[in-house]
């Protein structure tokens, strides 16, 4: 219907470069005004003379989408398609046919239940040069239909049986009826009907809500709101004395029309007077002309209204706006919702609940297909956006959403499948909460990998899938650390660190179906082990020592720097500075030169800034011999300095 698609379709230039058929222009001229059911007929004679183009099979599926018969609009989608490779023969350029129109024709398919077909579309626009952030999204969140899934089952529905065969949608609570806009038809709006649609026009209708089981047929609001165009989407204030409502723009009487001919909706206010009559009725002053403003919602308090519009500066086809309303009934200036909200697609018939959350239908963020309702809580701190769920939501349209969040009932409007007209208007009870938070814990414990000993103050680091750190913290006295995470199919990544062990970094998975996870952290010591060498650790050139001297060198001190920052990286360790001799000259003698030189070594490496209690020495003099060389035992220089060295034996770790 006309009323529900409020943004401008872009002209379509032509590619025939022959002189046009009467169908073709007359369909055309018709596409060009919105005139799309007088086009569809156009366009089909066309086709059914064989004249069918990619232009002709992309403007007939446009006719049947803007008039929500998403299942015809398919079939032209493809047929587009299909055209373009029996011309080129080679695979589809997203450029040439349009990435909105691979969107639409994705969007066709989902109603069709497709969605791999569907979603292998929109990845193709991501591919070309388009920079379209509704198939970035789809790249990014590939499972999104689990995600749905997740939030379906949440209510309950019912088909009210006062709808009748033509479109009935748009439900508002005014004091104890329900207002709706529907185009079954008074008189006066079947003198005429919508070329868009062929629909006769929408007027406002209610009924009173009662408990009873009584029949009420709907009658006609008012008079005074319904004129010969088109009437929808009304909101009213919480005393009940002021309505907002969505209609044609009609200037006493008469069309208002846009540059181009084309005829906006605008939004009206009106006053109940003391006769219960609506009197001053008057369009807002940010209405225009050149655009359409549509879709009121007014907020509790009275102070915000929500609306839809394609003004200039937008993000998409359709966005959602907020404009404040000052104490004396002036307005400030729209503002647009923003990217969260906001897609280059329709985002539109907001509702603001009591509690402050937005409620809205829209076919740019991912959904089942056609327009979906979704919401946001504007209090959240990451402003996710929630596809509602089926059976809320299916493949075809489903819009004007609104709750009553005490009763947890309310309405909805869909063009489903297994309705009684165009579009039906639904009841629901919410059974189930949105799930909008999943609250997991973790739970580890950190120990010694070799010996299973806790680790206490062990540093601990959570990041999540995008590096930002969610935890940082130490283990308790029994190696143990415990934090809440969100257990909505994400992964972590958690950093141990602690002195003397290897870092160890893992990533976790939670989910819903194992919310509370359990983690043993196992750390690998790294510190040497008892009776290792450092000289061959660190593979230490040989500690050299002027003849019978115990003096320090140049070379030798370098070495011995070595060691020095080794200890200080693992300052735990405790070591025995073992220096030993060849067997020239006397056992007393080599004895106490390699006490000098242990000692030495001892020296040097404390005036380094070494805790003296960790560094011991002990000569050994000629008592430990690498070889035969001992006394009386004929060597060679190279076998005797073999037993000429210097260790350093880790003695405690």
């Amino acid at each position: 219907m006309s009323i529900r698609i409020i943004y401008v379709i872009c002209v379509m230039n032509s590619v025939l470069a022959v002189a046009q058929s009467t169908e073709v222009k007359n369909g055309d001229a018709n596409y060009n005004s919105y005139a799309y059911s007088e086009a569809i007929v156009d366009y089909e004679k066309v086709i059914h003379k064989g004249n069918g183009t990619i232009d002709i099979y992309k403007k007939l599926g446009d006719c049947y989408f803007f008039n929500s018969d998403l299942e015809n609009a398919a079939k032209w989608y493809m047929k587009m398609m299909e055209k373009k490779n029996e011309i080129e023969n080679d695979s589809l350029v997203v450029d040439e046919i349009g990435g909105e129109h691979y969107f639409r024709a994705s969007q066709s398919l989902k109603y069709l239940k497709k969605y791999k077909m569907a979603d292998s579309l929109m990845l193709k626009v991501q591919g070309s040069n388009t920079n379209d952030l509704r198939a970035t999204k789809l790249s990014y969140n590939p499972f999104y239909i689990e995600e749905i899934r997740l939030q379906s089952g949440r209510y309950m529905i019912e088909n009210l049986p006062r709808n009748s065969a033509y479109v009935d949608f748009a439900p508002s609570i005014f004091k104890n009826q329900l207002v709706f806009s529907s185009s079954r038809g008074s008189i006066k709006s079947k003198l005429k009907r919508s070329k868009w649609t062929r629909q006769p026009y929408l007027d406002l209708y209610s009924y009173t809500l009662n408990d009873s089981n009584k029949f009420e047929y709907p009658k006609n609001f008012s008079k005074a709101l319904n004129s010969r165009l088109h009437e929808s989407t009304s909101s009213f204030s919480k005393n009940g004395n002021m309505v907002y409502f969505t209609r044609n723009n009609l200037i006493k009487s008469k069309f208002g029309k846009d540059s181009t001919g084309v005829n906006r909706l605008k939004i009206y206010r009106a006053k109940l007077d003391s006769k219960s009559e609506w009197t001053i009725i008057e369009d807002l002053p940010f209405n225009s002309d050149q655009y359409s403003v549509a879709h009121p919602s007014l907020s509790e308090d009275g102070k915000k209204l929500y609306f839809a519009s394609d003004m200039p500066g937008g993000y998409g086809m359709s966005d959602l706006y907020v404009v404040n309303i000052e104490e004396d009934g002036t307005f400030g200036t729209p503002q647009n919702l923003g990217s969260e909200i906001n897609t280059e697609g329709r985002e539109t018939f907001p509702f603001i609940s009591t509690s402050g959350r937005l409620y809205f239908a829209s076919d740019g963020h991912l959904g089942l297909g056609g327009l979906d309702i979704f919401t946001i809580n504007f209090e959240d701190t990451d402003k996710k956006v929630y596809n509602v769920g089926e059976p809320i939501n299916s493949s075809a349209d489903d819009v004007t959403f609104i709750i009553n969040e005490e009763t947890k009932k309310g309405y909805f409007a869909s063009n489903r499948p297994g309705g009684r007209g165009s579009d039906d208007i639904y009841s629901f009870v919410e059974t189930k909460p949105l799930i909008t938070k999943c609250d997991g814990s973790l739970k580890s414990i950190a120990i010694d990998e070799s010996s299973g000993k806790v680790l206490p103050d062990a540093n601990v680091t959570i990041k999540d899938d995008l590096g930002i750190v969610l935890y940082s913290g130490k283990t308790d006295g029994e190696g143990i650390f415990e934090t809440v995470l969100d257990c909505a199919d994400k992964e972590y990544t958690i950093i141990v660190e602690k002195e003397d062990y290897d870092t160890i970094s893992k990533i976790i998975a939670t989910n819903r179906n194992n919310p509370n996870l359990s983690e043993t952290l196992r750390l690998k010591n790294n510190l040497p082990e008892k009776g290792i060498d450092l000289a061959k650790l660190l593979n230490l050139k040989p500690i050299y020592f002027a003849s019978n001297k115990a003096l320090i060198l140049g070379k030798t001190a370098k070495e011995l720097d070595k060691v020095v920052v080794y200890m200080k990286e693992y300052p735990s360790i405790k070591i025995e500075i073992g220096s030993h001799t060849d067997s020239r000259g006397s056992d007393r003698y080599n004895m106490k030169l390699s006490q000098k030189r242990a000692l030495s070594t001892a020296n040097y490496i404390i005036s380094k800034g070494i805790n003296p209690s960790k560094v011991k020495s002990r000569g050994y003099g000629e008592t430990v011999l690498m070889n035969k060389c001992s006394n009386g035992v004929r060597c060679s220089k190279d076998e005797h300095a073999q037993n000429r060295r210097s260790e350093f034996i880790v003695i405690s770790n």
